[in-house]
């Protein structure tokens, strides 16, 4: 496929295999060994810098980040947390693990959460909100974050999706209280699997800190013999893992400028088509792919197999709402038991939606057959 859905594994060169070898000729991969080549906290450091925060947690991937992010916030058995609809299924477990219900509310694609739905489930209490950003962008959470503030609910912002993103110098995962970052293989950059939770606020670093570290307070040793201690999960990331991801990290900035870059000579050659998804502020799209809306659902198979015939993958997103799946089905977790709003907006939206990825390899002439692919499907009428 010319536009695979791989972002930064896709520019592994030697250096990922210098600092591997860095932690396997140290022989300390575990993160908290003394060594020369402390990855995992060196990783955290870069984060932080990166994204403007006081405090970063590098964990085994996006969904232990979102759990401990949970832990973090205060949520617990019986607590209502208020989720975006739009999401990958991981984002409702990690509240559902803890024993809490995972609410959605609908997307609004300027400020990330319909903000009356939003009201309206906060007062009938929770514990937490959960903003998701979306496919490389940052959602203007700024009356998200006035919302919570007015009912004192803690902000969780799932960006997963969105590393590296931001809206008027804010990054994703920053707005709120805690942000949460995935490194895994489809992501923007990667390690295979990791995941990173920020925040400023220290008193929730460190129980999210404790919590990965099962549960204990650590110097050197772990010791549950704190009032700090709680019962926790074993979600550290090891210096194997680390040292990958800290080579990507550094090359961050040169994989955006090239998925800029092939975006803008894409959309620059589009027969003006008004169904594809732009950001509020465009200069903080990390240009990962790119989003179109059809006229009709009905349409999205032909589109699928029209894509294969040029080699190019139209991808589809999730093909319903994660409380639609018969797990929740058979769970008694279902839209209907938990709220009356069906979020409708995002239900067309996904029901509709295709994802062009934009890797950071595209020569000129796979950006023009992605042109032309795309001007096909509106010369078939399947855009506008």
């Amino acid at each position: 496929m010319i536009n695979p859905n791989e972002y930064g594994s896709l520019l592994f060169d030697d250096k990922e295999k210098e600092y591997l070898s860095n932690v396997i000729d140290s022989r300390r991969i575990f993160r908290y060994s003394r060594t020369d080549y402390p990855y995992t906290k060196m990783c955290e450091e870069k984060i932080c810098e990166l994204v403007n925060s006081k405090y970063a947690l590098c964990t085994t991937n996006g969904t232990s980040s979102l759990k401990s992010a949970m832990v973090g916030a205060g949520v617990s058995y019986g607590d209502r947390v208020l989720i975006s609809s739009y999401t990958f299924l991981a984002t409702a477990l990690s509240a559902i693990a803890l024993g809490a219900t995972a609410v959605p509310i609908d997307v609004d694609l300027d400020y990330g959460l319909n903000l009356e739905d939003l009201e309206n489930e906060i007062k009938k209490g929770c514990k937490a909100v959960v903003a998701v950003h979306f496919q490389g962008r940052t959602f203007d959470l700024s009356k998200v974050v006035e919302l919570c503030k007015k009912y004192n609910v803690m902000l969780i912002e799932d960006a997963c999706q969105a590393f590296g993103s931001k809206y008027k110098d804010t990054y994703a995962g920053t707005f709120g209280d805690i942000g949460v970052y995935s490194f895994q293989q489809f992501k923007q950059i990667t390690c295979g699997e990791g995941g990173c939770c920020v925040t400023n606020n220290e008193a929730v670093f460190n129980r999210m800190r404790n919590y990965t570290d099962m549960g204990s307070t650590r110097d050197r040793f772990p010791s549950w013999n704190s009032e700090e201690a709680l019962f926790g999960e074993n979600y550290r990331m090891n210096n194997l893992c680390s040292a990958v991801l800290y080579s990507q990290l550094e090359k961050l900035d040169d994989v955006i400028l090239r998925q800029r870059k092939s975006r803008s000579n894409i959309m620059s050659k589009l027969s003006n088509i008004n169904n594809i998804l732009t950001s509020k502020d465009s200069s903080g799209d990390t240009c990962m792919n790119i989003v179109i809306i059809l006229n009709d659902k009905n349409n999205k198979e032909d589109v699928i197999n029209y894509g294969k015939e040029l080699d190019i993958e139209f991808r589809n997103m999730w093909s319903s709402l994660y409380y639609d799946n018969d797990l929740f089905r058979r769970n008694n977790l279902t839209s209907i038991d938990i709220k009356n709003n069906e979020c409708s907006y995002t239900k067309d939206l996904i029901e509709k939606m295709l994802v062009i990825s934009i890797p950071p390899i595209l020569s000129s002439d796979d950006e023009d057959i992605i042109v032309n692919a795309i001007n096909g499907i509106k010369e078939k009428g399947y855009l506008s």
